[in-house]
C-alpha cells in the first residue's frame, strides 16, 4: 500500500514538474513577437517602447536572458541597472560579455575594484577573448593606472603581434604613463600595420623623448615701480623613460625709477615620474647679483692726510661701487595621486632670493619655506586644505617667521572646468623694514574658476582665475576692512608641428597683500608677461 502511494506521488510530481516545463515553454512562445517588437523599438531608437515591451516579456517570462540584459542597458539608474546585469549573470554565468557589461557600469560608477573583479570574471571564461583584454587594458587607463593598462597591451600584442590596434592603444597608454620612448616603439608597430593616424602620434612621442631647447623671456611689473626683465633658456634630456635632466640660466636686470641691478641665473634640474600618480622635480643653482652703490666721493686734503670733518669739501662727483650678492637657491616639489578621482598630495621645499626690487636684493632678503597641499574628494564636490611654514632672513634684521594656511572647495563640471570657493590667512612673526610687506595677518576670501580646453588641437588654453574679499591686520593694531581683490593666470600654448610649441603666459594681481611675490605696500598691483618656445631637437 505504501510503495503504491510513493509511485503515486512520484507520478504527481513528474506531471507537475511537465507542465510547469510545459508553461514556460508557452510564456516563451507567448513572448517571442513580445521579443522581436522590444528589439525593433530598440533598433529603431524608441527607447521607453522598447523598455515597457521588455518588461512585458519579463512578465511572461522571468527567465528571458536576452530581455533582462536589454532592460539593464536601458535602464537610466546606475543601481537598478547594475542589479539587472546581475540577474542575467545569474542567468546566463558562462556569457563574458554579462561580466563586461557589469564592469563597465561598475566603472562610470567609480568603483574601479569592483569593476576590475568583473572582469576579472570574464576572463576567467575567455581568456584568449580580445574584447575582454581591450576593454580591461581601458578599465585600467580610464581609473588612472597607466602602468598597468600598458603592461596588459604589451602582453597581448606579445601573444596577438598582427594586431595593430592594440599596438596603437599601447603607445597611447605609455604615453599618458609618461614613457614616450617605449610608445615609440609602439606606435612604430602600429604604423607598419597601417594604422590610422599612428604616424602622426608616432612624431608626437619621439618628440616628447627628444633633447629639449626652451628658450623664453619675461617682463615683471608692479605699481611700486619695480621692473624686471628675464632673458633665459633651458635644456633638457631624456635619458630613459619617466627622467628628465636640464640644465640652464638667465640675465636678469631688476630696476626702478632710481635703482638697477644686473643678475645672472644658473640652475640645474631633475624631473623624475616613477609612476603615471608620482612626480618628482628637484633644482638647485646659484645666481650672482651686482648692485651698484652711490659712495661720498673723495676728500680734498687728498689720500694720506686727516680726512675732513662731515662738513669738508669733497673733491670730484660722488663715486659708485659695485656689490656682489652669491645667494644659492633649492627646491623640490612631490606630487602624488590615488589612482581614479582619489586624494591628492602636493609637497614643496624651497630656499630663494627675493629677487624683485632693488631693495630687496640690497638688503640680501631670502626665503626658506616648506608647504603642503592635500586634496580628497567627498561626494560630488572636492576638499583642499593645505599649510605653509617658513622664514625670511635679510641683513640688519632677524630671521622673520611666516605662517599661511588655506583651503577650498572645489565643484568639478568634468575634466576642463572647476569652480571653487576658496579662503586663505598668511601672517609674518614681526614687521620689517628689508623692503617686504610683513603684515601680522592677511585674509583672503574669494570665489575661483579653473577651465582648460581639449588637449588635441594645434591651440590650447587654461586659466586661473580669482575674485573677492581681502583684509590686512598691522602689528599694532586691529583687523582693517575688507576690500576688493582680484587675480589672474593665463596660458596659450600654439603646437607648431610635433616638435615646436610657442606659448605667451600671463598673471595678474590686484591686492593690498602679495601672497607669494613680495610687496613693499599695503597697495599692491602686479603684471607679468612671459613668452617661450619649447624645441625639440630630433
Amino acid at each position: 500500500m505504501i510503495a503504491r502511494l510513493d509511485k503515486c506521488i512520484v507520478a504527481a510530481g513528474a506531471i507537475l514538474m511537465l507542465a510547469s516545463q510545459a508553461d514556460a515553454q508557452a510564456g516563451r512562445r507567448s513572448g517571442e513577437p513580445t521579443l522581436k517588437r522590444a528589439d525593433s523599438a530598440y533598433l529603431s531608437g524608441d527607447r521607453d517602447k522598447a523598455r515597457a515591451l521588455y518588461a512585458e516579456v519579463l512578465t511572461q517570462d522571468s527567465s528571458q536572458s536576452r530581455a533582462v540584459f536589454q532592460l539593464a542597458q536601458l535602464e537610466e539608474s546606475n543601481t537598478r541597472a547594475l542589479a539587472l546585469y546581475r540577474r542575467y549573470i545569474a542567468l546566463e554565468p558562462d556569457d563574458p560579455w554579462g561580466h563586461m557589461a557589469e564592469g563597465d557600469l561598475l566603472a562610470r560608477m567609480g568603483r574601479w575594484a569592483d569593476a576590475l573583479v568583473a572582469y576579472d570574471g570574464a576572463h576567467a571564461i575567455t581568456p584568449d577573448e580580445r574584447d575582454v583584454a581591450i576593454g580591461r587594458a581601458r578599465l585600467l587607463e580610464r581609473a588612472g593606472r597607466s602602468y598597468e593598462a600598458a603592461d596588459e597591451l604589451a602582453a597581448w600584442t606579445t601573444a596577438h603581434a598582427d594586431d595593430g590596434e592594440a599596438w596603437d592603444l599601447l603607445g597611447r597608454s605609455r604615453m599618458r604613463a609618461g614613457r614616450p620612448q617605449g610608445a615609440a616603439s609602439a606606435f612604430e608597430q602600429a604604423v607598419r600595420r597601417n594604422v590610422r593616424g599612428a604616424g602622426g602620434r608616432l612624431d608626437a612621442a619621439r618628440a616628447a623623448s627628444a633633447p629639449v631647447v626652451a628658450p623664453d623671456v619675461s617682463s615683471l611689473g608692479d605699481s611700486d615701480g619695480n621692473r624686471t626683465t628675464r632673458f633665459g633658456a633651458l635644456v633638457e634630456l631624456m635619458p630613459m623613460d619617466g627622467l628628465r635632466i636640464g640644465a640652464g640660466g638667465q640675465r636678469l636686470t631688476i630696476a626702478n625709477d632710481v635703482e638697477q641691478a644686473e643678475g645672472l641665473n644658473l640652475l640645474a634640474r631633475v624631473a623624475a615620474r616613477p609612476s603615471p600618480q608620482v612626480n618628482i622635480t628637484v633644482q638647485g643653482g646659484a645666481s650672482r647679483y651686482l648692485m651698484p652703490v652711490a659712495g661720498t666721493g673723495t676728500p680734498l686734503n687728498g689720500p694720506g692726510t686727516p680726512m675732513g670733518g662731515p662738513g669738508a669739501p669733497m673733491a670730484g662727483p660722488p663715486q659708485t661701487r659695485t656689490v656682489t650678492w652669491v645667494p644659492l637657491h633649492a627646491a623640490a616639489r612631490l606630487r602624488a595621486r590615488v589612482p581614479g578621482r582619489s586624494s591628492t598630495i602636493d609637497l614643496r621645499l624651497e630656499h630663494a632670493p627675493i629677487a624683485f626690487t632693488p631693495q630687496l636684493l640690497a638688503n640680501r632678503v631670502s626665503r626658506s619655506e616648506a608647504r603642503a597641499m592635500v586634496e580628497v574628494p567627498v561626494g560630488a564636490i572636492r576638499v583642499r586644505g593645505g599649510g605653509r611654514f617658513g622664514h625670511l632672513t635679510a641683513t640688519g634684521e632677524p630671521s622673520n617667521g611666516r605662517t599661511g594656511v588655506e583651503g577650498a572647495v572645489v565643484y568639478p563640471l568634468g575634466d576642463r572646468l572647476q569652480p571653487s570657493i576658496q579662503y586663505r590667512a598668511v601672517g609674518f612673526q614681526r614687521e620689517s623694514a628689508a623692503g617686504y610687506f610683513a603684515p601680522r595677518r592677511a585674509e583672503t576670501a574669494e570665489g575661483g574658476l579653473y577651465f582648460e580646453n581639449a588637449d588635441d588641437g594645434s591651440l590650447s588654453l587654461s586659466a586661473d582665475l580669482g575674485a573677492g574679499v581681502q583684509r590686512v591686520t598691522m602689528h599694532d593694531g586691529s583687523a582693517g576692512g575688507w576690500t576688493r581683490v582680484w587675480r589672474a593666470w593665463s596660458q596659450a600654448a600654439l603646437a607648431m608641428g610635433p616638435s615646436r610649441a610657442w606659448y605667451v603666459e600671463v598673471e595678474a594681481y590686484d591686492s593690498p597683500f602679495a601672497l607669494d611675490g613680495v610687496a613693499t605696500t599695503g597697495a599692491w598691483r602686479f603684471l607679468s608677461v612671459s613668452s617661450g618656445v619649447r624645441w625639440a631637437i630630433r
